[in-house]
């Protein structure tokens, strides 16, 4: 199998057995360059990475998000209803978890290069805001893509991670204290695991018709 598909085969989340080995500076540099080189609509790059290897900066930040209102109750909303979306539960406390004990945290921002921010977009008329959405849509597309470069760079290096989003209950603690301008996003947090074990390909062999569809010559 080729290196890169067999690497994004065997990406997945680790939220616990990190080692205290902190990573080399070159290491995590390899890896920011990897996010900064992402795609993005208009090569508008609408991204800052803020790269937390302060271990006691992480306890801090984890303290902010675990004792944050609403932990408990912290899931995607249904936008029909107004409702926490049924049958999820919070991460909330295991996120806060994670970010105490591993020795690095790429906290993500989205500089809102064609939204302004989410706050722009709650606050704009209808006909405004039906354009905006595809602008913010763009945004996170990019910044999802620059996330995801940089976790198959980690992997690369022999790091394990986590994508975490729930620490957005914190966000405004978080800004304040990481000088954010603009949205968080959530924060990638990458650490060497305790064991190296060999990674379970994931099973992609039944492509089902929900999610993939061929269009071909008839």
């Amino acid at each position: 199998m080729n290196m890169v598909v067999d690497t994004i085969l065997r990406r997945h989340s680790v939220r616990e057995g990190f080692s205290r080995a902190p990573i080399p500076i070159e290491v995590l540099e390899d890896i920011i360059r990897c996010g900064l080189a992402a795609p993005s609509s208009k090569n508008a790059r609408p991204w800052r990475f803020h790269v937390v290897m302060d271990p006691l900066l992480c306890e801090e930040l984890a303290g902010a998000v675990e004792s944050a209102e609403g932990i408990d109750s912290y899931v995607p909303y249904d936008p029909t209803t107004g409702e926490p979306r049924p049958g999820l539960s919070s991460t909330v406390i295991e996120s806060a978890a994670v970010l105490r004990n591993a020795p690095v945290a790429i906290f993500v921002e989205n500089t809102g290069v064609f939204s302004r921010s989410r706050q722009a977009l709650l606050t704009a008329t209808s006909e405004a805001l039906a354009g905006s959405i595809i602008g913010y849509t763009l945004e996170v597309m990019g910044v999802g893509a620059a996330i995801e470069n940089m976790w198959i760079a980690a992997i690369g290096h022999g790091l394990a991670g986590v994508f975490m989003g729930d620490v957005l209950i914190a966000e405004r603690a978080i800004q304040r204290r990481l000088s954010i301008a603009c949205d968080l996003v959530g924060a990638l947090v990458l650490g060497y695991p305790e064991r190296r074990e060999a990674n379970a390909v994931r099973d992609c062999a039944e492509l089902s018709t929900e999610q993939v569809r061929w269009l071909v010559p008839s």
